[in-house]
């Protein structure tokens, strides 16, 4: 059984993070053995026009830029058309049995299309937080009806998108399936064994100090709740000051500077450290350095940042904004209410209440993430639903 990924968003050269929940995936399903490969449509990274073939980590991966057209009207009609001609090539030369698609729109569109005159099986997984944006346009909507109806099953990451979706009335098969987390790379750290990164400023190495970790990206829309994060934290500096605090942040965007202004302005400069954007595989180390992480955001359909942190054995603080509720429970974290500082003060708290008190352990946290978001679980997931379609087109 061979499966093509038809992938909305995708790592690239311009951003090593876009769509990096899609390429683990795609890795996880090729070390269960099933034969896989990616068509990225949308790689604004290549020239317009051009479709690349190579060999990435052992996946064969097929990279176009189908937007180039100059005519906002009629941009995204091209770029369908464009995408469905190059996915008859990718379709010709790799031949597979069922297309697995990532993101309803826009790439969800194009599977639908092009199956309306190619008989070949396709699932969405969705994993996109404003689809109820896109589907409130009628210009959208028209498309994205059939497209999620004629799906053989669509895929929400989480619980709270299946409910979103199922609120739009229309008749498609839902079956919930969450993110999966590279196990082999996010591991705790050995005893006795000590951290190692460039990207990682030495503040407080060996001095006791509480580690916050946020990773998550600073744009223009604030969704993921930093602008409530840096004044909480600042907050539990001040009252628990015979303690000693810092706070990592990870990710890039057009808020950063924002942010970074409103730490000298609530007097923490000194204790926070924008690390920007991060090469994925400096991730781990970060995960490790910390001692619990925090997603403090207004909404998320899943939080691909907590299975990471809880594969590397650490706790995590989340908000109750959709997706989290589907990871987070008493055994691994805590939930506190998005856009509350003082929910976020008294999460932060109560967490620190907990590491004292040594309730969670590194091994534990590290076998709920193996048990609900490992390679081999998501592989075996996804395995019994590519038979039922296969089966029974």
């Amino acid at each position: 059984m061979r499966i093509l990924i038809l992938a909305g968003w995708y790592p690239n050269l311009e951003n090593p993070m876009k769509g990096i929940f899609v390429r683990e995936q795609a890795l996880a399903l090729a070390k269960a053995g099933l034969p896989v490969a990616v068509f990225y449509p949308f790689d604004e990274a290549i020239k317009s026009g051009e479709m690349k073939y190579q060999i990435e980590e052992s996946i064969p991966v097929y990279r176009a830029n189908t937007l180039g057209c100059r005519n906002r009207y009629l941009a995204r009609v091209v770029s369908y058309y464009t995408a469905n001609r190059r996915l008859a090539e990718v379709v010709k030369l790799y031949q597979p049995d069922i297309i697995h698609v990532h993101v309803g729109y826009p790439a969800g569109i194009v599977a639908y299309l092009f199956t309306r005159h190619h008989k070949i099986p396709y699932v969405i997984t969705e994993h996109m937080s404003y689809l109820q944006d896109y589907v409130a346009k009628w210009q959208h909507r028209i498309l994205l009806k059939p497209t999620f109806e004629q799906a053989a099953y669509v895929l929400p990451v989480s619980q709270a998108l299946a409910e979103q979706i199922e609120s739009f009335g229309w008749k498609v098969k839902l079956k919930p399936v969450p993110n999966v987390v590279d196990t082999e790379r996010f591991t705790p750290l050995s005893p006795g064994a000590q951290t190692k990164s460039p990207t990682v400023k030495e503040q407080g190495e060996g001095s006791g100090m509480i580690r916050i970790l946020f990773a998550g990206n600073m744009e223009e829309t604030q969704i993921k709740g930093v602008q409530y994060l840096l004044p909480a934290f600042a907050q539990v500096c001040k009252e628990a000051s015979q303690r000693m605090f810092h706070l990592d942040l990870v990710g890039e965007g057009g808020k950063r500077a924002t942010y970074e202004e409103m730490t000298k302005h609530l007097g923490i400069s000194d204790c926070c450290t924008f690390h920007g954007r991060v090469d994925p595989r400096d991730m781990p180390e970060l995960y490790r350095r910390s001692d619990f992480v925090i997603l403090p955001s207004l909404k998320e359909t899943f939080g691909c940042v907590l299975i990471e942190a809880l594969a590397t054995g650490k706790p995590v603080l989340a908000t109750n904004c959709g997706g989290p509720q589907s990871i987070v429970n008493e055994k691994v974290g805590l939930l506190v209410q998005p856009g509350s500082i003082k929910d976020l003060v008294e999460g932060i708290q109560k967490m620190l209440i907990r590491l004292d008190q040594d309730q969670y352990q590194a091994t534990e946290l590290r076998e709920y993430a193996l048990t609900h978001y490992s390679g081999q679980a998501l592989a075996g997931m996804l395995k019994e639903i590519y038979g039922q379609v296969v089966e029974n087109p």
